[in-house]
Order: C-alpha cells, then structure tokens, then sequence
C-alpha cells in the first residue's frame, strides 16, 4: 500500500469533519470533496462550496440534490474572497475548517494561492483548520513560507508530502492575551 496525498487527506476529512461543523469547499472543482463533506456534516452542518466554472457548480448542485445533500450546501460560482466570505457567512460567524485544492492545477499561481489563504484566515475560528492541496511542485517549502508570512496571530503547521503532491495543514490558535 502506498502512500499518497489523496489518500492522506481522504483519512484526514474522514476523522476531522464532525457533525454541525461549518465547512468551505474553497476550490471545489468537480465537487466530489463537497459531496463527501456534506454528508459527513449532518443535517445540521454546512459547507460552502465555490466553484471557478459555472458548469462545475451546476454539476456539483445537481449532483447533490440527487444524493439529497442540497440543504446542507452553498454552492458558489467564484473564487473565495474576504468580500465572499462575509457575503455568504457575515462579520461573526467563523468556519471550522476550509479546503483549498489545487491539487488539479496544471500551472500553480503562487500569487493567487497567497491571495485566497489569506482572505480565508480571518474566517477561521480558533482551533479552526486550513488545508492547502498542492500537485507535484518543485520547492513546496518556498510556497509554504510564502503562505505563513500573510497571518495574523498564532498558529502551528504541519506538512504531508508523497509523490502525487503536497498537503499544508494550519491550524489557528487563541491569541495569548
């Protein structure tokens, strides 16, 4: 059995996501993670799901109705922002745990990952988590500290890397006071 990143990171959703979580789908893609995190969040969780192409989200917000996983999902037509963000969650509410996959990127903008990790951090609760799926890149570290560089207060990282790509894991902390 070898390891690989989709692998990692099926396991890691499989144990973190808990009922009644609130839960962003960042990068859905084809929206097969979407699928699987709303159903892993109960009737009363929810996940918000933002789709680069329309034809993605139509798919996404059909192919979850026919599972009868519609109530329990935003689907977003858009990239996430700071201004889509609170358009969709509001000033106080705050996310448990935010997906970012790239990991179907053909060519990686560094610039537009910093962009939307960044507008995405604030949105996180204490204790909440941000996952950055990466394909194979070379120096994944160089993304990783381009990354850190761009929060705010406290929180610890953790790295999971194989042959089909990387994973980042941060996790926000309370601010000491």
């Amino acid at each position: 059995m070898a390891f690989s990143n989709e692998r990692f990171l099926r396991n890691f959703l499989e144990n973190e996501v808990q009922t009644n979580m609130l839960v962003v789908d960042g990068r859905a893609g084809n929206g097969q993670k979407t699928r699987f995190l709303a159903s892993h969040v109960g009737a009363e969780g929810m996940v918000l799901s933002f789709h680069e192409e329309r034809e993605e989200a139509n798919k996404t917000a059909a192919s979850l109705f026919m599972a009868g996983l519609q109530d329990r999902v935003t689907v977003e037509n858009g990239v996430v922002t700071a201004a889509t963000l609170r358009q969709e969650l509001g000033r106080l509410t705050k996310v448990d745990l935010l997906l970012l996959d790239y990991s179907q990127n053909k060519a990686i903008d560094r610039h537009a990952i910093n962009d939307e990790c960044e507008s995405a951090w604030p949105f996180l609760k204490d204790g909440g988590q941000l996952l950055v799926i990466l394909p194979v890149v070379e120096q994944p570290e160089a993304i990783l500290r381009s990354i850190k560089t761009d929060f705010d207060g406290p929180f610890s990282t953790a790295t999971f890397s194989a042959e089909d790509g990387t994973t980042f894991l941060f996790e926000k902390q309370a601010d000491a006071e």
